[in-house]
Formats: structure tokens, C-alpha cells, sequence
């Protein structure tokens, strides 16, 4: 169902949250253009384009979070955090992955050139 998409190394650092204000299971969307989701899943961060490659539906807005995977609200596909890797489908394109890090008590996500980081 596709491999991974690589990650751009030539990225700027922008603050998520703290760690505390992203729950493990959750989600949020950072701002840019495209959308970022940044995931926790058991504690760790991830982060995957936030809209759906089969049919654009936010996957931080009407998704479903279970066991590592994100289905989307709209068709039912669904895609490895982690990865980005299509699980199920109709999607059949991975979702794009960004690096996270956490610093001290913080989130950041690495947005590469070419994405807008809005206000």
C-alpha cells in the first residue's frame, strides 16, 4: 500500500505544546499551510500531514485514534502513525511525516520549506 514518505531534514523548529497538554491518544493541528497533526501515542510524538490522501478530510478534526493508527471520518482509511504508512484501504498514498522532538517539557515539529507556518 506505499512506503513511507521520507522526511525533509531542511526544517524549521515550531512549537506544538508541552507535553503535558497532548495526551496520550490525542491529536492536534499545528498551523501551517498544509496542515501539520501532531499525534501521542503511548507517550511518544509523531507527526503526519494532517489531511487525509484519499479524500482530504482532517485527520486531527474527524479522525478516530485506536492503537496506533488514525482512521479517517470520512471513507474509513486509515494509516500508521508512526510510519504514515497506508493500513487500510481506500487510501492508498502514505501520509507525509515530520520530525518531532521534545524539549525540556516541549513540542516541536521540524516544518520544512515550502510549508507556511501561519501567525
Amino acid at each position: 500500500m506505499g512506503e513511507p514518505i521520507a522526511v525533509d531534514h531542511t526544517a524549521r523548529s515550531v512549537r506544538v505544546c508541552a507535553v503535558d497538554e497532548l495526551a496520550p491518544g490525542a491529536v492536534t493541528k499545528v498551523n501551517t499551510l498544509p496542515a501539520i497533526a501532531v499525534f501521542n501515542v503511548d507517550g511518544e510524538f509523531f507527526a503526519t500531514s494532517d489531511l487525509c490522501s484519499h479524500d482530504n478530510s482532517s485527520l486531527s478534526d474527524e479522525g478516530y485514534i485506536e492503537n496506533g493508527e488514525v482512521e479517517c471520518g470520512w471513507h474509513m482509511a486509515k494509516f500508521c502513525i508512526k510510519s504514515g504508512v497506508v493500513t487500510a484501504p481506500p487510501a492508498k498514498t502514505p501520509l507525509r511525516k515530520f520530525d518531532v522532538r521534545v524539549e525540556g517539557r516541549e513540542v516541536y515539529v521540524q516544518v520544512p520549506e515550502g510549508i507556511l507556518i501561519r501567525g
